[in-house]
């Protein structure tokens, strides 16, 4: 089998551009694949915030950075790859900021000791911003781009992985072959993956409403699987991270800004100031796993001034809207079912305790982790949303090593085989903090990149150089 490509990156979302321009930079003939006809997976739909530390905005060590990830994930999750995150953050803003992303500031956010999430501008869209920016710099560095052009297996020769297998366009399409020294899986998850959620998770998860991309159908980990590559928290990783409008699929974190989120009693059941994820993980047990979040028009003027105002998965959700909060919870009934004068009772405790400096009845203190004023829910207008339990990614995925090489199911690499972003098992655990799923992609994508490079320029081999037939 003679060699097409160096290295052939699959998935074209945040994890797998970055990969691709590391390979290139290093001077090795890159190809990546992407299986929809448009690049940045479920990073183009997200707001991009991304946890970094001992950067120009913030400062603060890694050591610290560590300590609140071990806390945001209940200490239970691979501390190999969160010391390999932390210990690469630094560098990986740096890196891009020379591929020309702007981060304009950061922010803090829940399970946060310090703004550890980093945006760009306000106006800008979030993620999608950060992507196109990417594709840019892999196309000045020669990387070639193949859309709708999906992996289905890969190809191993002489004990190692030697390139993919692959179909374009059209499923029913005749598979390819194409050659490779080494292969990075970047394909994100499998959260459009019915099969593989109902073989990993319990029968509640096939009610998780994903907002992902729609290749997020676990492509890479079935081709490494298929090879014997071992798997990380992938049953504990199937869990809701957002609130989500089932009619538009669209999710919302205006509670951040000041609202309140009820069940479909009109009760609230957790701290609004909670991250999202263990917000829709407590729904989940709650009557019908509704979550309706109430606010006013002080709420709508604050989320205006945010980033997730510029996300077009986090704006467009179905609003209620009632000049007054009574007219308003009427209409909510409509809809859940619920009793109004419940909710009217918990609105009322809610802007009560916020007056007389009483204790929240859900324990909240500031409007997201340790930061923002809770005021009183009194100016009109009034909205409300009705959302359900979803989610922006699944935690589990393959084991991998501080290399980013992938694991078989006795622990040792499968060599030529690498893995970064949402695919990658372990780092999150069973928790999560908010601004590491686009962290976890261009932290382990930089780093899969140059960890590839360094296996295939060690002692001077170089690129092959060779094109496609």
């Amino acid at each position: 089998m003679h060699v097409e490509y160096d290295v052939v990156v699959a998935g074209g979302g945040p994890a797998g551009l970055l990969a691709a321009i590391e390979t290139a930079d290093a001077g090795l003939r890159t190809a990546l694949i992407e299986a929809r006809t448009e690049l940045g997976g479920s990073g183009a739909l997200a707001a991009g915030q991304t946890v970094l530390c001992e950067t120009e905005l913030e400062p603060a060590s890694r050591e610290l950075l560590l300590e609140d990830l071990r806390r945001a994930h209940d200490f239970d999750h691979d501390d190999r790859l969160a010391r390999l995150y932390v210990d690469e953050a630094g560098d990986t803003y740096r890196r891009l900021t020379e591929l020309g992303v702007h981060f304009a500031r950061s922010v803090q956010l829940a399970h946060m000791s310090r703004p550890w999430a980093h945006e760009v501008p306000i106006g800008e869209p979030g993620g999608a911003a950060i992507v196109a920016r990417l594709h840019r710099a892999a196309l000045e560095r020669g990387v070639v781009i193949e859309k709708s052009c999906r992996l289905r297996r890969l190809l191993r020769e002489a004990g190692r992985v030697a390139g993919v297998v692959v179909t374009r366009g059209e499923a029913e399409a005749p598979e390819e072959s194409i050659a490779a020294r080494a292969v990075v899986l970047a394909t994100g998850g499998f959260t459009r993956n019915r099969e593989l959620i109902r073989t990993y998770a319990p029968p509640a998860a096939a009610t998780i409403r994903p907002i992902t991309g729609e290749a997020s159908k676990g492509d890479g980990l079935l081709a490494a699987m298929h090879l014997g590559a071992g798997t990380a928290y992938l049953a504990a990783g199937v869990m809701p991270t957002a609130p989500v409008d089932p009619v538009t699929e669209k999710g919302t974190l205006i509670f951040y800004c000041g609202g309140i989120v009820l069940n479909a009693d009109g009760r609230r059941f957790i701290s609004e100031s909670e991250v999202y994820s263990r917000i829709s993980a407590a729904a989940m047990s709650q009557p019908g796993g509704v979550m309706v979040h109430v606010y006013d028009a002080e709420c709508k003027r604050r989320f205006a001034k945010t980033l997730w105002a510029s996300v077009d998965s986090l704006t467009g959700y179905q609003e209620i809207e009632a000049p007054t909060i009574n007219e308003l919870l009427a209409k909510v009934a409509a809809t859940t079912s619920w009793s109004v004068e419940a909710a009217e009772q918990t609105v009322a405790t809610y802007n009560r305790a916020i007056r007389t400096g009483a204790a929240d009845e859900v324990g909240r203190t500031r409007l997201t982790g340790r930061t923002g004023e809770l005021f009183t829910l009194t100016t009109p207008p009034y909205f409300a949303v009705v959302t359900v339990p979803g989610t922006t990614h699944f935690n589990g995925g393959l084991l991998v090593d501080a290399q980013l090489r992938v694991l078989d199911v006795f622990g040792s690499p499968l060599v030529g085989l690498y893995a970064a972003g949402e695919i990658v098992g372990g780092f999150h655990g069973a928790g999560y903090m908010s601004g590491t799923q686009w962290g976890q992609a261009v932290v382990f994508g930089r780093s899969a990149g140059r960890s590839v490079a360094g296996e295939l320029t060690q002692g001077g081999s170089g690129s092959t150089r060779a094109g496609r037939a």
